[in-house]
């Protein structure tokens, strides 16, 4: 598993500018529960004027004159108004750059500049509907895309690039940018894209949340202020390599918003993130370790409180099969300890080879201090012969079964002394 430190960031982790949670502590759910009757009946309301504003967004030729003042003040309304600092050029052989901070950033990006194409990862999968997209090629090589993309440039709107590829929470670092959009050869104009939200501390995008859920939070809260600043643009060097143009680009992005830049891709983030699903599974399939027991002084009920909390990071369906199965071995042995049940059904995962291990004198009730071995047996469960019949076989079989079961309860009080 990869360092969740950011290199170059001491003490700075991926959790610190990638937001995998939608609500940072449980705190956060105490304020939430007294407004969210409120934020509801409030979010169904919004929720039609925003659709309406989506509406408009279509209808109204991108040249009207009033079409931004609308959707902004439309926007509003919903709990989304949106801050612009700077003004965009329009030139359609200009490249827009901008870092990403939720799902709905094509979509505010596209009410202040309709005029862009949103260039999609088909990797990443980026793409949002509605707006105007170009996705690049799966199967084609990277010579071949930049040749592509170059046809395009110049005979379209402006292309939209969002290099990090991911979204980060726009408040500590951005990820480390694709050098794409920089060996196009053509002027860039950065955009930096934040975020802030008021009275709540919950999250306005996490890493894989989709765009219905950042809307539906947008909707419900109070606001949610997305601040846009458009940056000069900037053009690569003549001695520049494309490299240092886009970390140049990424530095002077990183400058205006007041955050780091990070030597991170958006491949360390998603290697990090597959790694930190895998260790969460690991840690609710691994089998519950053993507890040591000491005979002489564990009473029944605190016995009975350690064979719950052992179990207590099963499922609620992998639990009542856990306890079908304690049941079941409790049917053949009533008097034996439900705690040395249980703790050889953690292992073996089986009835028939916990009541085996039974049988065979491997396991031992925790309530006695002192088991004697079980004695030698000379029944035999063999079937006298093999019967031609099925029904016949089954009713041989039943009565084998019947006579395993005496023969174990008889070894077991036995082995205690019961007899």
């Amino acid at each position: 598993m990869k360092s969740d430190t950011v290199s170059g960031m001491a003490g700075i982790r991926f959790e610190d500018f990638i937001n995998f949670k939608r609500f940072s502590n449980y705190t956060s759910f105490v304020p939430l529960a007294v407004y969210l009757p409120f934020g509801l009946l409030l979010g169904v309301l919004r929720l039609f004027i925003f659709l309406h504003a989506l509406l408009l967004f279509y209808i109204l030729p991108y040249k009207f004159p009033l079409r931004r003042f609308i959707l902004r003040s439309m926007l509003t309304i919903t709990g989304i108004p949106i801050s612009v600092h700077g003004v965009p050029k329009v030139d359609n052989k200009k490249l827009i750059v901008s870092n990403k901070v939720s799902n709905l950033d094509p979509f505010i990006l596209a009410v202040l500049c309709p005029n862009n194409v949103v260039i999609d990862d088909p990797v990443i999968k980026t793409r949002r509907p509605f707006l105007h997209h170009f996705t690049l090629p799966a199967s084609d090589n990277h010579e071949q895309i930049l040749q592509k993309i170059k046809e395009v440039i110049g005979t379209t709107e402006p292309l939209l690039f969002f290099p990090e590829k991911l979204k980060t929470n726009g408040k500590v670092s951005l990820l480390k940018f694709s050098n794409l959009p920089f060996e196009l050869d053509s002027p860039i104009q950065p955009v930096t894209i934040q975020t802030s939200r008021f009275l709540f501390d919950i999250s306005v995008s996490t890493f894989q949340s989709s765009t219905a859920e950042d809307i539906f939070w947008c909707l419900v809260l109070p606001f949610t202020l997305f601040t846009i600043k458009y940056l000069p643009v900037t053009e690569r060097k003549l001695t520049e390599s494309r490299a240092a143009f886009s970390s140049r680009v990424q530095t002077n992005m990183a400058k205006s918003m007041g955050v780091n830049t990070s030597d991170h891709s958006h491949h360390d983030v998603i290697e990090y993130s597959k790694s930190r699903s895998l260790q969460r599974s690991e840690e609710i399939e691994t089998p519950i370790a053993e507890q040591k027991i000491n005979p002489s002084s564990q009473s029944p009920s605190s016995s009975s409180t350690q064979m719950t909390s052992s179990i207590s990071t099963l499922t609620s369906g992998e639990l009542d099969d856990f306890n079908k199965m304690v049941m079941q071995v409790r049917e053949v042995f009533p008097d034996f300890s439900q705690q040395a049940i249980t703790s050889d059904l953690k292992k073996t995962k089986d009835v028939d080879l916990t009541i085996t291990n039974i049988l065979e004198g491997k396991v031992e009730s925790v309530q006695y201090s002192n088991p004697c071995p079980p004695p030698e047996s000379n029944m035999s469960f063999k079937a006298k012969k093999f019967e031609n019949n099925a029904a016949n076989r089954q009713l041989s079989f039943a009565e084998r079964k019947q006579a395993m079961l005496a023969a174990a309860r008889i070894k077991y009080k036995m082995k205690h002394g019961l007899m």
